[in-house]
């Protein structure tokens, strides 16, 4: 993959996100939000339901505006790296083309990306091969998405996102669908995966556990509107192993998250 592109630092600065500003109930989902992200990092946001995660998310990936504030990404803004395909999106559900089959709905985005940006570099079908088997795909390749289980279909909507070379990748509940073996499975692959190409990952989760294992920083927010309440520097040693669940250390930092959810809860 092109190495001018791997990953991009992120700057929050006073984002704000009012829905509904023209009716009579307006909506506060993001208030103040000032967050740094350095490059390559693996960042998960955690909070109770309805504290503008998802919504952070959307603003980062160019899919709304903020109402106020800006967010900068490798000192441009988000657009920027969206019409370059830089942005990659990994949502809760797999969302893959049925009528394709697996090798053509990891080449999608790319090809839609190259038709509209033909200067843009990115991976070649050699390369693409080499997603399909870094994300443990071979020889599914010409299979359709029907014939693939959930975990593996998350697999393949990785790899898609990943075929763009994306300055960051932003994923949302991404296993949340998914029975808890497959769960922890797709948390170590995706750990794995990370370790390979060092994107720069903003994730959400509902799970303490997934966030403590998988991240740098674990960044708690507040309920509606949501704001930045406590970040978390995660010092477990890399690369994160079956053992680091078992630790005593993991489940301090799981139990003190967890307490001070309870608190802004309240």
């Amino acid at each position: 993959m092109d190495k001018t592109h791997a990953n991009a630092g992120i700057t929050i600065e006073g984002v704000e996100v009012v829905y509904g500003t023209a009716g009579p109930e307006p909506v506060h989902a993001l208030a103040a939000v000032d967050l740094s992200i350095e490059d390559g990092a693996f960042v998960s946001l955690v909070g109770p339901s309805g504290c503008g995660k998802s919504t952070l998310l959307k603003v980062l990936a160019d899919l709304m505006p903020p109402t106020q504030g800006r967010v900068l990404i490798d000192g441009s803004e988000p657009g920027v790296l969206r019409r370059a395909g830089r942005i990659g999106l990994v949502f809760q559900q797999a969302n893959l083309m049925p009528w394709l089959d697996i090798a053509a709905n990891i080449r999608l985005l790319r090809d839609l990306v190259s038709q509209k940006s033909p200067a843009v570099g990115l991976p070649l079908k050699d390369e693409i091969q080499g997603l399909i088997d870094v994300v443990g795909l071979k020889g599914f390749e010409g299979k359709l998405p029907h014939q693939l289980s959930g975990g593996m279909q998350q697999r393949a909507s990785l790899a898609r996102a990943l075929a763009l070379d994306p300055s960051i990748l932003l994923m949302d509940e991404p296993f949340a669908a998914l029975d808890e073996i497959t769960r922890d499975r797709m948390a170590f692959e995706l750990m794995r995966i990370w370790q390979r190409y060092k994107k720069t990952v903003i994730f959400v989760t509902h799970s303490l556990a997934e966030a403590v294992f998988l991240s740098d920083r674990v960044v708690l927010m507040s309920a509606r509107p949501g704001r930045i309440h406590q970040i978390y520097e995660i010092d477990l040693p890399r690369p994160r192993t079956p053992e680091t669940r078992l630790s005593d250390e993991f489940s301090q930092i799981v139990g003190e998250i967890n307490r001070e959810l309870y608190k802004v809860m309240m």
